[in-house]
Parts: C-alpha cells; sequence; structure tokens
C-alpha cells in the first residue's frame, strides 16, 4: 500500500464532523459493551493488516527501520487494545460503595456509575505518530467516547495514512481523524470537549489548557521536561551506563521520558564515563561500523535540520567551555547524531545555561557531580517537577528516600523508559510536566465520568421524616445516630505515639497468631495420637 499524500481538513469540514460526532454520542449507541469490543477489535485489525504500511510511514518520517517501528509505536498499542478486549465488561460495572457508608446510607444502594465524558479530542505529537495518537483512543473507545484525533503536521506520512485508514475500520460517525496544523487546532480548541488530552510540549500544553479552561473542558496534559538520573554511591555504575544509553538512543534522545541529565556521586563519576566510554565503543562503534548512530537505522534520524543546528549550538557551548567527554558523530546531511556526554561543574556551582534550564530533547547527556543524594534531592526539588525520575542503586533504604522525598510523575530503579509500556501502571506527569495518566484502566478512567448513585427507597419514609420540621431534640438525637459515625478513636497525644500505637498492635496481632498456629498444631497432633 502507498502512503497517501497529507491533505489539509477545512474549517467548514472540521465543525461538520464535530457536530457528527456528537449526534453519534447523544443517539447512545457508543454505550454498548458490544459497540465498545467490536471497534477495539477493529483498531487491533487495523494495525495488523496494514503494518508494512504503517512502518513505512514511520520510516518516511522519521527513518526508523520497521522492527524498531513496530516495537516503539504498534506494540503498545496491540497490548493497550489486548488488556481492554479482556476486561472491559469488569471496568464497565458499578463500583458498590456499602462498606465505608455510614448506617443511613447501607439501604441506599450506594455505588459508583461508569459514564462516557463526551466526545473526546486527543491531540497527538510527531515523535511517536502512532503510539501518542492510538494508544489514548484506546481508552476513549473504552469508555464509550466519540473521538477526534489531531495528529502533528510535522509527521505528515503516519499522519495522512491514519486518516486514511481509520474509517475503513472504525465507525465513521464516531472517530474521526482532522488534519492540519496550527490553524486547525486553534479551531478545534475552541469548542467545548467531554476530555482532551494533549501530548506535546510545555509550551503548547499551556495553550491547550488556556483554551480548555475558557469551555471548561476536563484534559489530560502529557508534557516533556527535564527527566533526571540520580546515581548513588551504591549503584552498579556498568549497568547504569548501558541501560542508560540503550534507553537514550531510541528516536535519537526525542523522547519525553528520555535521560536528561545525571546527578552522579562524585565518586562515581569518573567510573561512569569510564562505563559510558566502554558501551559506545563495543555496542555503537563509529563509522563506518553498521552499528554507528549514522548507519544503524534502529535509531531513527532527528526532526529535522533546526533541531539538528539547536543540538550543535549546546555541544559547541559545552566544547567551548571544555566540558565534553564523549563527542558523538553526527552528520547533518542525514540529521543524524550520536550520543554526546558533557561533563558540567558540582550541583551548587552550575551556571544557569541552555543545556540545564531547557529540555535537551536529543543525544546529549549532562553530568552533574554531587557530594551525596540528599544533595540530588535538594537538586531535584529545587526545579520543576520531572515526567520521570530515574534512580541507580543497590539499596532499596536509597530507592525508598528518594521516592519519598521527591515528586514526580513516574519513578523507577534501575533503568530508564521502561515504565512507558506498562499497560498496568498510570502514564503522566505532575505540575510543570503535566497532569492526568493514561494506558490501561487508567485510559478508561481518564475518559470517565464516575458518577455518583443512590436510590433512596420508598420504605424509608418513616425514618426520612425526621428531618421535616419542627426538628424536635428526639428527632435530632435520632439524625446524629444514623447520619454521623462520631469519633471512635482516643484523642492522641503525639506522633511518637502514634507510631508507637500502631507498632505495638502489630506486635500483638502477630503474637496472637502465632498463639493461634501452634495452639493448631498441639491439637492437631493430640488428635493424631489419640
Amino acid at each position: 500500500m502507498d502512503v497517501p499524500a497529507q491533505l489539509t481538513t477545512s474549517l467548514s469540514q472540521i465543525d461538520e464532523t464535530y457536530d457528527r460526532l456528537q449526534a453519534r454520542f447523544a443517539s447512545h449507541a457508543t454505550l454498548s459493551l458490544d459497540y465498545r469490543l467490536y471497534n477495539l477489535k477493529q483498531l487491533a485489525y487495523l494495525i495488523q493488516d496494514n503494518e508494512p504500511a504503517i512502518v513505512e510511514a514511520i520510516r518516511q518520517d522519521l527513518g526508523k527501520a520497521p522492527f524498531v517501528a513496530a516495537m516503539e509505536d504498534l506494540f503498545i498499542i496491540l497490548n493497550e487494545i489486548d488488556l481492554a478486549v479482556r476486561r472491559l465488561s469488569k471496568w464497565m460495572k458499578d463500583d458498590g460503595r456499602w462498606w465505608d457508608a455510614t448506617f443511613a446510607y447501607k439501604s441506599m444502594k450506594p455505588r459508583v456509575t461508569k459514564q462516557p465524558k463526551g466526545v473526546a479530542l486527543i491531540i497527538s505529537p510527531w515523535n511517536y505518530p502512532w503510539q501518542c495518537a492510538l494508544a489514548p483512543l484506546v481508552g476513549a473507545i473504552a469508555a464509550g467516547c466519540p473521538a477526534i484525533i489531531k495528529p502533528s503536521d510535522l509527521a505528515p506520512a503516519s499522519s495522512a495514512l491514519v486518516a486514511m485508514l481509520l474509517p475503513r475500520y472504525l465507525d465513521p460517525e464516531a472517530y474521526a481523524i482532522v488534519l492540519g496544523g496550527v490553524k486547525e487546532s486553534t479551531h478545534l480548541l475552541e469548542k467545548p470537549w467531554g476530555h482532551i488530552l494533549f501530548t506535546g510540549s510545555t509550551t503548547v500544553g499551556t495553550i491547550v489548557a488556556t483554551a480548555a479552561a475558557k469551555t471548561l473542558t476536563p484534559t489530560t496534559l502529557e508534557l516533556g521536561g527535564k527527566s533526571p538520573v540520580i546515581i548513588s554511591s551504591c549503584a552498579n555504575v556498568k549497568i547504569a551506563a548501558i541501560r542508560m544509553l540503550s534507553m537514550k538512543s531510541p528516536c535519537s534522545g526525542q523522547t519525553c521520558v528520555a535521560p536528561d541529565y545525571i546527578l552522579c556521586a562524585r565518586d562515581h563519576v569518573d567510573d561512569l564515563i569510564r562505563e559510558f566510554r566502554s558501551a559506545a565503543s563495543t555496542r555503537w562503534p563509529p563509522s563506518p561500523s553498521s552499528q554507528s548512530f549514522l548507519h544503524n537505522h534502529m535509531y531513527g534520524s532527528l526532526r529535522g535540520l533546526p533541531e539538528y543546528e539547536r543540538l550543535s549550538s549546546l555541544l559547541a557551548e559545552a566544547e567551548k567551555e571544555g566540558q565534553i567527554v564523549i563527542r558523538g558523530e553526527s552528520d547533518p546531511t542525514t540529521k543524524r547524531m550520536g550520543i554526546s556526554v558533557v561533563l558540567l561543574p558540582e550541583a551548587s556551582k552550575v551556571p544557569r545555561i541552555k543545556i540545564i534550564e531547557e529540555e535537551i530533547f536529543g543525544p546529549i547527556i549532562p553530568i552533574i557531580p554531587v557530594e551525596n543524594v540528599d544533595e540530588a534531592i535538594r537538586y531535584v526539588n529545587s526545579r520543576p517537577k520531572p515526567l520521570a525520575l530515574y534512580v541507580c542503586a543497590t539499596k532499596q533504604k536509597v530507592f525508598k528516600k528518594i521516592k519519598e522525598e521527591t515528586i514526580s510523575g513516574s519513578i523507577i530503579l534501575n533503568d530508564f523508559v521502561v515504565h512507558v509500556p506498562s499497560r498496568s501502571l498510570p502514564f503522566g506527569g505532575v505540575g510543570e510536566s503535566g497532569w492526568g495518566s493514561y494506558h490501561g484502566y487508567d485510559g478508561f478512567r481518564t475518559f470517565t465520568h464516575f458518577k455518583s448513585t443512590l436510590e433512596v427507597p420508598l420504605w424509608m419514609e418513616p425514618i426520612m421524616h425526621i428531618r421535616y420540621p419542627p426538628v424536635t431534640p428526639f428527632k435530632q438525637r435520632i439524625i446524629r445516630l444514623l447520619f454521623s459515625s462520631g469519633v471512635a478513636f482516643r484523642r492522641p497525644t503525639s506522633v511518637e505515639n502514634e507510631r508507637f500505637r500502631r507498632r505495638s498492635g502489630r506486635v500483638v496481632r502477630a503474637v496472637i497468631l502465632g498463639a493461634a498456629v501452634l495452639l493448631g498444631v498441639w491439637y492437631g497432633g493430640k488428635k493424631i495420637a489419640s
């Protein structure tokens, strides 16, 4: 199949498509389990039937090899669909809330009903044009939401192909593609939506959030930022180095959760640089080797010449200061660039330069020496909250300390980026790196309204009668008894006492359980002997 040329959707076509999807949602056709399962399965076969054309489109957009394109963009979508198909009937069921209800509410069938929010808008980026467009769509379909996808005009081949394929497989009255650039995106954002999910830069994310606020549309913002790596004194730097290089390489480092900079314990800096050199020379030997970053299509190319020039200027600035310890190969004609490592001053002396202040989004890794984990934590906490935080350590207490004392979208021990494909975990940021999340059940939740539901039976009228005037002192006592749980615990005396009570309670329960086991063993032995 030839990859079609990209066309721009006119503003009048956008209006017509929007109205068509709203009408489809109003018809309640998208609500049934059968409808959702049909379109989820059709989406899977869209990918399976057209994988050669899809990977060719990705090659044209990003220069990736077929297997890499499938692994980075398509595997995640298929995994999401597989989970949704198997779990959707359970996800759609009401959640009972009887157990935690106060006495008066237990007879009112307290529960949460799952309901689609409405027609959704999904705005996807260029670097993973299929994954970031269709993985959120899985959540929208599972939730019963029609959706319009606005793919990036910077991935024209992929955008044109998905626009051609989607109406062939999915219900065209409920799912559509809008092609174009800023003007088309702006027109879409002027409309009210059930939910907007945006993946992209913080700058554009701010524009999306501002536009959504005008229509009071809920949003999920999957943004970027600088995802740090903390390498502690107890880290295995050999494994850390090769794992980091392997996950900084995909899409030439143009990944929102790629390791952006390293906070390395001072006593490990030299070891880390040595392991980087060793791993790079053996796994990614220089040209003319076919494994070179310049020739191996496993890694793709930079988005365009402006990106190549931006990254080259960062390296030129570092080279001027004598900070480059590993200089990756580069070729402006193919827009390919190997990984470079830059050694910066200690954390307390790092100047406010672009390589530190801006998201690198490319194959450059700065190293910032720190005295210890505490200094690394202070450095991370003094900057915008990251989308991902990576920790390299062999001691669980180090990981626990960093996990508890920092805030980030995700935190991963001894590896990098591997959390993104996990369909059982929410993927999303916090603060400046975005808000909301999706993947798996969390994708279903994102596009679902959780409606509180009560059914007050008429036979309760004799009880409800007590709220009608006049509310006498006797009625007040009954109301308090039925509707208030009161204070069922002792007055606290101190934090230390709470800790003691909790721990002593745990010991008492353990003793009772142990005694019960021993008694059972003794009694069983006695019965056998008799």
